[in-house]
Protein backbone atom coordinates (compact mmCIF):
# COMPACT_ATOMS: atom_id res chain seq x y z
CA UNK A 1 0.00 0.00 0.00
CA UNK A 2 1.23 3.50 -0.73
CA UNK A 3 2.11 5.53 2.35
CA UNK A 4 -0.05 8.33 3.64
CA UNK A 5 1.30 11.69 2.51
CA UNK A 6 0.75 15.15 3.89
CA UNK A 7 0.50 18.03 1.43
CA UNK A 8 2.47 20.89 2.99
CA UNK A 9 3.10 24.50 2.18
CA UNK A 10 6.50 23.61 0.70
CA UNK A 11 6.48 20.13 -0.87
CA UNK A 12 10.24 20.23 -1.57
CA UNK A 13 11.50 20.60 2.01
CA UNK A 14 14.43 18.47 3.14
CA UNK A 15 14.70 16.48 6.34
CA UNK A 16 17.49 18.62 7.80
CA UNK A 17 17.56 21.16 10.62
CA UNK A 18 17.47 24.85 9.76
CA UNK A 19 20.30 26.61 11.67
CA UNK A 20 18.80 30.11 11.58
CA UNK A 21 15.05 29.78 11.59
CA UNK A 22 15.11 27.56 14.63
CA UNK A 23 12.98 24.59 13.68
CA UNK A 24 13.98 21.07 12.74
CA UNK A 25 12.65 19.99 9.38
CA UNK A 26 12.86 16.41 10.58
CA UNK A 27 9.84 17.26 12.73
CA UNK A 28 7.74 17.86 9.61
CA UNK A 29 5.81 15.07 7.84
CA UNK A 30 7.70 13.68 4.85
CA UNK A 31 5.98 12.41 1.68
CA UNK A 32 7.68 8.99 1.75
CA UNK A 33 6.64 7.82 5.22
CA UNK A 34 3.63 6.19 6.80
CA UNK A 35 2.12 8.23 9.62
CA UNK A 36 -0.32 7.46 12.40
CA UNK A 37 -2.32 10.71 12.72
CA UNK A 38 -3.17 12.01 16.17
CA UNK A 39 -5.76 14.77 15.98
CA UNK A 40 -5.67 17.26 18.87
CA UNK A 41 -8.54 19.68 19.47
CA UNK A 42 -7.06 22.23 21.91
CA UNK A 43 -8.97 23.97 24.68
CA UNK A 44 -7.90 26.25 27.48
CA UNK A 45 -8.12 23.51 30.09
CA UNK A 46 -8.62 20.29 28.13
CA UNK A 47 -7.76 18.87 24.72
CA UNK A 48 -9.61 16.22 22.77
CA UNK A 49 -7.24 13.57 21.36
CA UNK A 50 -7.97 10.89 18.75
CA UNK A 51 -5.51 8.44 17.13
CA UNK A 52 -6.64 7.48 13.63
CA UNK A 53 -5.74 4.26 11.81
CA UNK A 54 -2.72 4.93 9.56
CA UNK A 55 -3.68 2.81 6.53
CA UNK A 56 -5.66 4.43 3.68
CA UNK A 57 -8.47 1.90 3.58
CA UNK A 58 -9.25 2.31 7.28
CA UNK A 59 -11.01 5.15 9.05
CA UNK A 60 -11.44 3.80 12.57
CA UNK A 61 -10.17 5.49 15.71
CA UNK A 62 -7.58 3.39 17.53
CA UNK A 63 -7.73 5.37 20.77
CA UNK A 64 -9.20 8.60 22.06
CA UNK A 65 -9.04 10.53 25.30
CA UNK A 66 -9.50 13.95 26.85
CA UNK A 67 -6.24 15.21 28.30
CA UNK A 68 -5.37 18.29 30.33
CA UNK A 69 -3.71 21.10 28.44
CA UNK A 70 -0.28 22.24 29.69
CA UNK A 71 0.00 19.19 31.94
CA UNK A 72 3.28 17.26 31.87
CA UNK A 73 1.87 13.83 32.82
CA UNK A 74 -0.87 13.98 30.16
CA UNK A 75 1.58 15.26 27.55
CA UNK A 76 3.91 12.33 28.26
CA UNK A 77 0.94 9.95 27.93
CA UNK A 78 0.24 11.48 24.51
CA UNK A 79 3.74 10.75 23.23
CA UNK A 80 3.91 7.28 24.77
CA UNK A 81 0.52 6.32 23.32
CA UNK A 82 1.51 7.56 19.89
CA UNK A 83 4.67 5.45 19.84
CA UNK A 84 2.84 2.38 21.17
CA UNK A 85 0.03 2.58 18.59
CA UNK A 86 2.36 3.34 15.67
CA UNK A 87 4.86 0.51 16.25
CA UNK A 88 2.69 -2.39 14.93
CA UNK A 89 2.29 -0.58 11.61
CA UNK A 90 5.89 0.56 11.32
CA UNK A 91 4.50 4.09 11.25
CA UNK A 92 5.56 7.38 12.76
CA UNK A 93 3.08 9.22 14.99
CA UNK A 94 2.16 12.67 13.68
CA UNK A 95 0.55 15.08 16.13
CA UNK A 96 -1.88 17.34 14.28
CA UNK A 97 -3.11 20.47 16.05
CA UNK A 98 -6.02 22.69 15.19
CA UNK A 99 -4.59 26.22 15.31
CA UNK A 100 -7.30 27.67 17.55
CA UNK A 101 -6.15 31.04 18.89
CA UNK A 102 -2.94 30.33 20.83
CA UNK A 103 -4.32 27.44 22.89
CA UNK A 104 -2.41 24.83 20.90
CA UNK A 105 1.04 26.35 21.18
CA UNK A 106 2.22 25.10 24.63
CA UNK A 107 1.48 21.45 23.88
CA UNK A 108 2.83 21.82 20.35
CA UNK A 109 6.10 23.24 21.72
CA UNK A 110 6.40 20.31 24.11
CA UNK A 111 5.86 17.75 21.34
CA UNK A 112 8.42 19.57 19.18
CA UNK A 113 10.94 19.66 22.04
CA UNK A 114 10.63 15.88 22.35
CA UNK A 115 11.31 15.38 18.64
CA UNK A 116 7.74 14.59 17.67
CA UNK A 117 6.41 15.16 14.15
CA UNK A 118 3.81 17.95 14.12
CA UNK A 119 1.42 19.57 11.68
CA UNK A 120 -1.46 22.03 11.91
CA UNK A 121 -4.89 22.48 10.37
CA UNK A 122 -7.12 25.53 10.45
CA UNK A 123 -10.36 25.59 12.39
CA UNK A 124 -12.17 26.24 9.11
CA UNK A 125 -10.83 22.95 7.74
CA UNK A 126 -12.12 21.05 10.76
CA UNK A 127 -15.55 22.67 10.43
CA UNK A 128 -15.76 21.81 6.73
CA UNK A 129 -14.75 18.23 7.41
CA UNK A 130 -17.44 17.99 10.09
CA UNK A 131 -20.07 19.48 7.76
CA UNK A 132 -19.64 16.64 5.23
CA UNK A 133 -21.46 14.29 7.59
CA UNK A 134 -25.22 13.82 7.25
CA UNK A 135 -25.87 13.93 10.98
CA UNK A 136 -24.98 17.19 12.68
CA UNK A 137 -22.85 16.46 15.73
CA UNK A 138 -19.91 18.13 17.41
CA UNK A 139 -17.77 17.39 20.46
CA UNK A 140 -14.06 17.26 21.25
CA UNK A 141 -13.77 13.64 20.12
CA UNK A 142 -15.45 14.28 16.75
CA UNK A 143 -13.33 17.37 16.14
CA UNK A 144 -10.13 15.52 17.06
CA UNK A 145 -11.02 12.75 14.63
CA UNK A 146 -11.75 15.27 11.86
CA UNK A 147 -8.43 17.02 12.52
CA UNK A 148 -6.61 13.71 12.04
CA UNK A 149 -8.72 13.00 8.94
CA UNK A 150 -7.71 16.32 7.37
CA UNK A 151 -4.07 15.36 7.85
CA UNK A 152 -4.66 11.88 6.46
CA UNK A 153 -6.34 13.34 3.37
CA UNK A 154 -3.24 15.44 2.77
CA UNK A 155 -4.49 18.94 3.62
CA UNK A 156 -2.45 19.81 6.69
CA UNK A 157 0.33 22.38 6.95
CA UNK A 158 3.79 22.42 8.39
CA UNK A 159 4.19 23.84 11.90
CA UNK A 160 6.93 26.44 11.62
CA UNK A 161 8.18 29.24 13.84
CA UNK A 162 11.14 31.53 13.13
CA UNK A 163 14.08 32.05 15.43
CA UNK A 164 15.57 35.33 16.65
CA UNK A 165 15.55 38.08 15.60
CA UNK A 166 12.63 37.34 13.26
CA UNK A 167 10.52 35.87 16.08
CA UNK A 168 10.83 39.05 18.19
CA UNK A 169 10.36 41.19 15.09
CA UNK A 170 7.02 39.48 14.47
CA UNK A 171 5.84 40.17 18.01
CA UNK A 172 7.00 43.80 17.90
CA UNK A 173 5.26 44.60 14.63
CA UNK A 174 2.03 42.90 15.69
CA UNK A 175 2.04 44.85 18.93
CA UNK A 176 2.78 48.04 16.98
CA UNK A 177 -0.27 47.47 14.77
CA UNK A 178 -2.43 46.78 17.83
CA UNK A 179 -1.29 49.96 19.59
CA UNK A 180 -1.73 51.99 16.40
CA UNK A 181 -5.29 50.75 15.93
CA UNK A 182 -5.97 51.45 19.60
CA UNK A 183 -4.70 55.02 19.13
CA UNK A 184 -6.98 55.44 16.11
CA UNK A 185 -9.93 54.17 18.16
CA UNK A 186 -9.14 56.75 20.85
CA UNK A 187 -8.90 59.42 18.17
CA UNK A 188 -12.34 58.51 16.86
CA UNK A 189 -13.80 58.54 20.37
CA UNK A 190 -12.36 61.99 21.07
CA UNK A 191 -13.73 63.28 17.77
CA UNK A 192 -17.22 62.05 18.66
CA UNK A 193 -17.15 63.60 22.14
CA UNK A 194 -15.90 66.95 20.83
CA UNK A 195 -18.66 67.04 18.24
CA UNK A 196 -21.24 66.30 20.95
CA UNK A 197 -20.14 69.03 23.33
CA UNK A 198 -18.73 71.65 20.92
CA UNK A 199 -19.52 70.97 17.22
CA UNK A 200 -17.59 74.01 16.02
CA UNK A 201 -14.42 73.19 17.94
CA UNK A 202 -12.61 71.10 15.31
CA UNK A 203 -13.31 73.69 12.61
CA UNK A 204 -11.25 76.23 14.55
CA UNK A 205 -8.11 74.15 13.99
CA UNK A 206 -6.50 72.37 11.05
CA UNK A 207 -7.59 68.96 9.80
CA UNK A 208 -5.26 67.23 12.25
CA UNK A 209 -7.57 66.79 15.24
CA UNK A 210 -4.76 65.57 17.49
CA UNK A 211 -2.30 68.44 17.09
CA UNK A 212 -0.56 69.77 20.19
CA UNK A 213 -2.99 72.64 20.83
CA UNK A 214 -6.08 70.45 20.67
CA UNK A 215 -4.49 67.88 22.98
CA UNK A 216 -3.46 70.60 25.44
CA UNK A 217 -7.01 71.97 25.63
CA UNK A 218 -8.44 68.49 26.16
CA UNK A 219 -5.87 67.61 28.83
CA UNK A 220 -6.73 70.88 30.63
CA UNK A 221 -10.49 70.11 30.40
CA UNK A 222 -11.05 73.24 28.30
CA UNK A 223 -13.15 71.99 25.41
CA UNK A 224 -16.72 72.20 26.70
CA UNK A 225 -18.15 75.71 26.05
CA UNK A 226 -19.13 76.18 29.69
CA UNK A 227 -15.56 75.38 30.77
CA UNK A 228 -14.09 77.73 28.16
CA UNK A 229 -16.36 80.65 29.05
CA UNK A 230 -15.60 80.19 32.75
CA UNK A 231 -11.84 80.15 32.21
CA UNK A 232 -9.61 83.19 32.42
CA UNK A 233 -8.89 84.61 28.92
CA UNK A 234 -5.29 85.25 29.94
CA UNK A 235 -4.81 81.66 31.12
CA UNK A 236 -6.45 80.38 27.92
CA UNK A 237 -4.16 82.56 25.81
CA UNK A 238 -1.06 81.30 27.63
CA UNK A 239 -2.11 77.69 27.13
CA UNK A 240 -2.84 78.09 23.41
CA UNK A 241 0.26 80.20 22.77
CA UNK A 242 2.57 77.74 24.55
CA UNK A 243 1.02 74.57 23.07
CA UNK A 244 1.25 75.96 19.52
CA UNK A 245 4.84 77.16 20.04
CA UNK A 246 3.76 80.75 19.42
CA UNK A 247 1.89 80.07 16.18
CA UNK A 248 -1.55 80.78 17.67
CA UNK A 249 -2.39 83.76 19.81
CA UNK A 250 -5.12 86.15 20.89
CA UNK A 251 -6.97 86.04 17.57
CA UNK A 252 -7.50 82.28 17.81
CA UNK A 253 -8.50 82.49 21.48
CA UNK A 254 -11.13 85.11 20.66
CA UNK A 255 -12.47 82.92 17.86
CA UNK A 256 -12.77 79.99 20.28
CA UNK A 257 -14.65 82.08 22.83
CA UNK A 258 -17.03 83.54 20.21
CA UNK A 259 -17.82 80.04 18.96
CA UNK A 260 -18.37 78.86 22.54
CA UNK A 261 -20.96 81.59 23.10
CA UNK A 262 -23.01 80.63 20.02
CA UNK A 263 -22.55 76.87 19.82
CA UNK A 264 -25.13 74.08 19.70
CA UNK A 265 -23.66 72.26 22.70
CA UNK A 266 -25.09 69.57 24.94
CA UNK A 267 -26.01 71.29 28.22
CA UNK A 268 -25.48 68.26 30.46
CA UNK A 269 -22.64 66.00 31.68
CA UNK A 270 -20.14 68.84 31.50
CA UNK A 271 -17.80 67.26 34.05
CA UNK A 272 -18.19 63.77 32.64
CA UNK A 273 -17.41 64.75 29.06
CA UNK A 274 -14.54 67.03 30.06
CA UNK A 275 -12.86 64.46 32.30
CA UNK A 276 -13.40 61.73 29.69
CA UNK A 277 -11.66 63.83 27.05
CA UNK A 278 -8.79 64.53 29.44
CA UNK A 279 -8.21 60.82 30.10
CA UNK A 280 -8.44 59.91 26.42
CA UNK A 281 -6.04 62.71 25.49
CA UNK A 282 -3.59 61.58 28.19
CA UNK A 283 -3.69 58.00 26.91
CA UNK A 284 -3.30 59.09 23.29
CA UNK A 285 -0.36 61.35 24.10
CA UNK A 286 1.36 58.56 26.06
CA UNK A 287 0.92 56.11 23.20
CA UNK A 288 2.28 58.58 20.65
CA UNK A 289 5.12 59.94 22.76
CA UNK A 290 6.30 56.84 24.65
CA UNK A 291 4.88 53.49 23.52
CA UNK A 292 5.04 53.76 19.73
CA UNK A 293 8.55 55.32 19.62
CA UNK A 294 9.83 52.57 21.94
CA UNK A 295 8.32 49.88 19.71
CA UNK A 296 9.76 51.48 16.59
CA UNK A 297 13.21 51.56 18.24
CA UNK A 298 12.98 47.84 18.99
CA UNK A 299 11.87 47.10 15.42
CA UNK A 300 14.79 49.08 13.98
CA UNK A 301 17.17 47.20 16.29
CA UNK A 302 15.77 43.83 15.18
CA UNK A 303 16.08 44.80 11.52
CA UNK A 304 19.74 45.67 12.08
CA UNK A 305 20.29 42.11 13.37
CA UNK A 306 18.60 40.29 10.49
CA UNK A 307 21.36 37.95 9.23
CA UNK A 308 20.80 38.50 5.52
CA UNK A 309 21.01 41.53 3.29
CA UNK A 310 17.92 42.99 1.69
CA UNK A 311 17.08 46.14 -0.23
CA UNK A 312 13.45 46.55 0.75
CA UNK A 313 14.05 50.11 1.93
CA UNK A 314 14.51 51.04 -1.74
CA UNK A 315 10.76 50.59 -2.28
CA UNK A 316 8.89 53.85 -1.64
CA UNK A 317 6.90 53.85 1.62
CA UNK A 318 8.77 50.78 2.87
CA UNK A 319 10.02 52.13 6.19
CA UNK A 320 11.10 50.14 9.26
CA UNK A 321 7.53 49.31 10.32
CA UNK A 322 6.53 48.02 6.88
CA UNK A 323 9.76 46.06 6.38
CA UNK A 324 9.52 44.64 9.90
CA UNK A 325 5.95 43.52 9.25
CA UNK A 326 6.85 41.93 5.92
CA UNK A 327 9.84 40.01 7.29
CA UNK A 328 8.08 39.04 10.52
CA UNK A 329 4.96 37.73 8.80
CA UNK A 330 6.87 36.06 5.98
CA UNK A 331 9.30 34.20 8.24
CA UNK A 332 11.65 32.39 5.89
CA UNK A 333 11.20 33.17 2.16
CA UNK A 334 12.31 29.59 1.44
CA UNK A 335 9.11 28.33 3.08
CA UNK A 336 7.18 29.49 0.02
CA UNK A 337 7.70 27.59 -3.26
CA UNK A 338 6.17 30.30 -5.48
CA UNK A 339 5.34 33.98 -5.34
CA UNK A 340 1.65 33.04 -5.64
CA UNK A 341 1.90 31.12 -2.36
CA UNK A 342 3.21 34.30 -0.70
CA UNK A 343 0.27 36.33 -2.04
CA UNK A 344 -2.06 33.60 -0.78
CA UNK A 345 -0.42 33.65 2.69
CA UNK A 346 -1.08 37.38 2.88
CA UNK A 347 -4.70 36.75 1.82
CA UNK A 348 -4.47 39.06 -1.20
CA UNK A 349 -5.59 36.47 -3.76
CA UNK A 350 -9.19 36.34 -5.05
CA UNK A 351 -11.36 33.36 -4.22
CA UNK A 352 -12.43 31.37 -7.28
CA UNK A 353 -16.19 30.94 -7.69
CA UNK A 354 -17.12 29.17 -10.94
CA UNK A 355 -19.61 26.62 -12.16
CA UNK A 356 -19.57 25.15 -15.67
CA UNK A 357 -16.70 27.49 -16.51
CA UNK A 358 -18.86 30.49 -15.65
CA UNK A 359 -18.54 32.81 -12.63
CA UNK A 360 -21.16 31.83 -10.07
CA UNK A 361 -20.88 34.95 -7.95
CA UNK A 362 -18.73 37.94 -7.11
CA UNK A 363 -15.07 37.26 -6.40
CA UNK A 364 -13.84 38.22 -2.94
CA UNK A 365 -10.46 38.06 -1.23
CA UNK A 366 -9.65 34.81 0.48
CA UNK A 367 -8.35 36.76 3.52
CA UNK A 368 -6.46 33.67 4.67
CA UNK A 369 -3.09 33.64 6.36
CA UNK A 370 -1.66 36.69 8.08
CA UNK A 371 -4.10 39.52 8.74
CA UNK A 372 -1.24 41.70 9.99
CA UNK A 373 0.70 41.51 6.75
CA UNK A 374 -2.46 41.99 4.70
CA UNK A 375 -3.38 45.15 6.59
CA UNK A 376 0.10 46.64 6.26
CA UNK A 377 0.34 45.93 2.53
CA UNK A 378 -3.10 47.47 2.02
CA UNK A 379 -1.96 50.66 3.77
CA UNK A 380 1.24 50.83 1.69
CA UNK A 381 -0.71 50.31 -1.53
CA UNK A 382 -3.10 53.09 -0.57
CA UNK A 383 -0.15 55.46 -0.20
CA UNK A 384 1.14 54.39 -3.62
CA UNK A 385 -2.30 54.99 -5.15
CA UNK A 386 -2.46 58.48 -3.67
CA UNK A 387 1.08 59.83 -3.87
CA UNK A 388 3.11 57.85 -6.43
CA UNK A 389 2.42 58.66 -10.12
CA UNK A 390 3.01 55.06 -11.20
CA UNK A 391 0.76 53.68 -8.47
CA UNK A 392 -1.89 56.31 -9.17
CA UNK A 393 -1.94 55.45 -12.89
CA UNK A 394 -2.21 51.73 -12.18
CA UNK A 395 -4.98 52.29 -9.65
CA UNK A 396 -7.00 54.55 -11.96
CA UNK A 397 -6.64 52.06 -14.80
CA UNK A 398 -8.04 49.26 -12.64
CA UNK A 399 -10.92 51.35 -11.29
CA UNK A 400 -11.95 53.36 -14.34
CA UNK A 401 -10.82 51.30 -17.33
CA UNK A 402 -11.70 47.87 -15.91
CA UNK A 403 -14.57 49.07 -13.70
CA UNK A 404 -13.22 47.59 -10.50
CA UNK A 405 -14.02 48.88 -7.02
CA UNK A 406 -11.75 51.10 -4.96
CA UNK A 407 -10.78 48.23 -2.66
CA UNK A 408 -10.11 45.93 -5.61
CA UNK A 409 -7.73 48.48 -7.13
CA UNK A 410 -5.84 48.88 -3.84
CA UNK A 411 -5.62 45.12 -3.34
CA UNK A 412 -4.24 44.53 -6.82
CA UNK A 413 -1.61 47.19 -6.20
CA UNK A 414 -0.79 45.63 -2.81
CA UNK A 415 -0.33 42.22 -4.45
CA UNK A 416 2.04 43.74 -7.02
CA UNK A 417 4.15 45.36 -4.31
CA UNK A 418 4.22 42.13 -2.32
CA UNK A 419 5.36 40.14 -5.35
CA UNK A 420 8.16 42.63 -5.98
CA UNK A 421 9.27 42.58 -2.33
CA UNK A 422 9.31 38.78 -2.20
CA UNK A 423 11.31 38.57 -5.44
CA UNK A 424 13.86 41.00 -3.98
CA UNK A 425 14.21 38.85 -0.85
CA UNK A 426 14.41 35.62 -2.82
CA UNK A 427 16.99 36.87 -5.33
CA UNK A 428 18.82 39.42 -3.18
CA UNK A 429 18.11 42.01 -5.88
CA UNK A 430 17.53 45.76 -5.89
CA UNK A 431 14.18 47.43 -6.50
CA UNK A 432 13.35 47.97 -10.17
CA UNK A 433 10.33 50.18 -10.82
CA UNK A 434 10.17 49.15 -14.48
CA UNK A 435 9.60 45.51 -13.51
CA UNK A 436 6.78 46.44 -11.12
CA UNK A 437 4.41 47.78 -13.76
Amino acid sequence: MPPITARLLDPTFEAIPDPFYGYDKRQEPLPDRLYLPCGIDPGKKECGVAFLHPLPAHDEVLAHKTIRNCHLEDAQWLLASGNKLADPFGATPAYVFESTNNLWRPLWRFVQSQGGVTATVAGRQTAHSRSTKTRKAQNDFIDAKNIAKVFKDGYSHASRSPKEPIASLREYERLHLFVTEFAVAIQNRMNNIRFDIFPEFDGLFCKDKTLATTLALMRSELVHPQKLLAASPEALFDLVHQASHGKLGDERVQAILRAAENTFALPYAVEGFSFGLKLLADIYAYLEEVILPALKERIVDCLARVPFQHYLDEIPYFGPIVIGTLLGELGDPAWFPTVDSVVAWFGLDPAVSESCHQPSGPSHLTKRGTKYGRRMMWLVARNWAQYRPEGRDFFKRQVYAYHRSYDAGIVMLAAKLLRAAYAMLRDGSHFDLDKLF
